[in-house]
């Protein structure tokens, strides 16, 4: 029976992160990666809690998972974030599911569904320890702690991945520098909470401060935790990439108060004043959640008048889903209807479209530095330092991938650029 396998991460950066080391102990286990997942026989999902639609589209699979699961020609295995109330619901239809913390023992839970007949005990070590399989030659995913202790209502994060708990500095840097030496150019250090880890913006300064052309990136800061020192070390330090997704998630303080996040619609305006003042050419970008649990007109009209001041270039707008478990679940109605939450969504849209066109036509004309990720049809794809895609023409046979490229930015459309090789 051959051995191959294919890793299915849903959700955000910490969960491509995760299916990196799945792969990388399924491979010391002999196993090839496929990219057709018809032709693995294991499966792994990394699940994302978020939203009931991450949730939904497992459910989907197994319409065409089933029958070559019961054949015995397919072996499913879930980790990720999962809550205990679909945790319930999934573990019948999967061979095994065990908490990501578990993966440094996966040869021995997968010796106990038969699949590895032996298994060698040796080399028992630390989640941070997997050397993780990456799924880019130029993009890395590096996380630097796990869990989160803010317990926002309607998260499903601290239930499913625990409380925070940081990586040594030492080891971070070790990592970063292995994958300079390797030729990697884009480094995202990831947390559930990044700038909860304990001397960020020192961190920061160490990974900047290493020789190599590369660009550094961090994911998803929280507001409250977002200091000064760490504004002061993205100004000073070239290779820090001038973007942040700075999460909003709501631009009302009484909805804040009802999301149990610690700051009011003031404290962040003023928090991005602060960061704009203190950055130079800073991109921001957000998370908001529309119609969250009685979430009134007046209240909606606050997170787009937030929206309207700040003038994202990204935001990722999510329309509220109940998740089981959460406190949302627990203390609050899901009151506002589908259809109020989709026109909020869409007006939310519009506002975004507006900024970020307003934002990029005075860099139209300029040349700008890309990250080159593929070449589509007749062009190339990459993407700037404020994450914004570029697009521009050149030969397929330039081989281009993983390369940074000056680009005159010729003309923006909604969410790109078009331009000119320089």
């Amino acid at each position: 029976m051959s051995k191959t396998y294919y890793v299915w991460p849903l959700g955000c950066q910490t969960n491509k992160s995760d299916g990196e080391r799945v792969a990388a102990v399924l491979e010391k286990l002999g196993y090839d990666r496929v990219d057709d997942e018809q032709t693995a026989n294991v499966i792994a999902v990394v699940a994302c809690a978020i939203r009931q639609s991450a949730v939904d589209r497992i459910y989907g699979k197994f319409r065409h998972w089933e029958t070559r699961q019961q054949s015995g020609e397919l072996t499913t295995l879930l980790t990720g974030c999962v809550l205990p109330h679909d945790k319930q619901k999934l573990t019948p239809k999967f061979d095994l599911v065990f908490d990501i913390e578990e993966l440094p023992k996966l040869p021995q839970l997968l010796a106990q569904t038969n699949l590895e007949e032996t298994v060698n005990q040796r080399d028992q070590m630390a989640y941070f320890d997997i050397q993780p399989i990456h799924n880019s030659t130029f993009r890395a995913w590096v996380p630097i702690m796990k869990g989160c202790d803010k317990f926002c209502t309607y998260c499903a994060v601290p239930y499913t991945r625990g409380r925070e708990r940081s990586r040594p500095s030492a080891d971070i840097i070790r990592e970063v520098e292995d994958l300079i030496a390797k030729g990697y150019k884009d480094i995202h250090l990831l947390g559930q909470n990044v700038n909860s880890y304990p001397g960020f913006a020192d961190l920061l300064a160490a990974v900047a401060s290493l020789p190599g052309d590369f660009w550094v990136r961090f994911h998803a800061p929280h507001p409250k935790d977002f200091t000064a020192d760490v504004i002061r070390v993205m100004a000073q330090y070239p290779k820090l990439c001038k973007q942040i997704n700075l999460p909003a998630q709501s631009g009302s303080t009484k909805v804040l108060r009802r999301m149990n996040r610690p700051y009011t619609r003031e404290q962040y305006l003023k928090l991005t004043d602060d960061i704009k003042a203190g950055i130079p050419n800073v991109s921001l970008s957000t998370d908001i959640i529309v119609g969250f649990c009685g979430e009134t007109e007046a209240e909606f009209a606050e997170s787009k008048s937030l929206m309207e001041y700040v003038g994202y270039d990204m935001a990722f707008i999510a329309q509220y889903s109940v998740r089981p478990g959460t406190v949302a679940a627990r203390r609050f109605e899901d009151n506002v209807s589908h259809a109020d939450k989709k026109k909020r969504f869409e007006e939310l849209t519009a506002v975004l479209e507006t900024t970020f066109m307003a934002n990029q036509q005075p860099r139209l004309g300029t040349v700008d530095t890309v990250l080159v990720e593929k070449y589509s049809k007749d062009h190339w794809l990459g993407r700037n330092q404020h994450q914004v895609t570029v697009e521009f023409p050149a030969p397929s046979a330039a081989n281009l991938v993983g390369t940074f490229q000056q680009v005159r930015l010729d003309k923006v459309e909604p969410f790109r650029f078009v331009g000119t090789l320089c």
